[in-house]
């Protein structure tokens, strides 16, 4: 097998491993980003746990 073969389509980087890439896709391309800091994770039990902490007044408002 060729080195680098899985390749990210978000942006191109290349891994030697399916299980690199995923990694890489879990980390480098977060899904869920808060509207009031502009901070990404991986969750969204994430999410609710930085805005549990870092924005308490804007609990009950939309996520994701």
């Amino acid at each position: 097998m060729a080195q680098n073969q899985y390749k990210c389509e978000a942006c191109g980087a290349t891994f030697n491993s399916e299980a690199e890439l995923e990694r890489h896709n879990r980390t480098a391309h977060s899904q869920y980003k808060c509207e009031a800091c502009g901070a990404t994770f991986n969750s969204e039990s994430e999410l609710e746990a930085h805005n549990r902490t870092a924005h308490p007044e804007r609990q009950g408002t939309a996520r994701s």
